[in-house]
């Protein structure tokens, strides 16, 4: 699916309100900017789209500093890094997402990087 300038800096935009609502525990915020059919995989579970519905508590966990963000058509690519909120760990993350025709988020992927070893 290709999508329009317009529709793809409107990802960009909700790609980065995203994190804003996630590091400041707004989970309704969160959600509006997903499409209703929208799915969301995390490294180590299930597609969690019914989480961000219920308000689920687990997917605020911690501080994002975004570095990098890539959008072509309907694809927005993420790099930064995550600090977690009661370890303090910070580990290197890449989200890839899927766009709506609307600019909504309709599937995300998160990765995170950690050192091999």
């Amino acid at each position: 699916m290709s999508a329009d300038a317009g529709v793809t800096a409107m990802g960009i935009d909700h790609v980065r309100l995203s994190y804003l609502y996630l590091d400041q525990g707004d989970l309704d915020g969160y959600g509006s900017l997903f499409a209703a059919d929208a799915r969301i995989v995390r490294p180590g579970e299930r597609v969690v789209r019914a989480h961000v519905e219920s308000g689920h508590a687990g997917l605020s966990v911690g501080k994002h500093v975004v570095e990098e963000v890539f959008g072509v058509d309907d694809r927005v690519t993420v790099t930064g890094r995550l600090t977690h909120r009661v370890t303090g760990r910070e580990v290197g993350f890449a989200d890839v997402f899927a766009l709506s025709e609307h600019g909504l988020l309709r599937f995300q992927k998160t990765y995170f990087f950690v050192a091999p070893g």
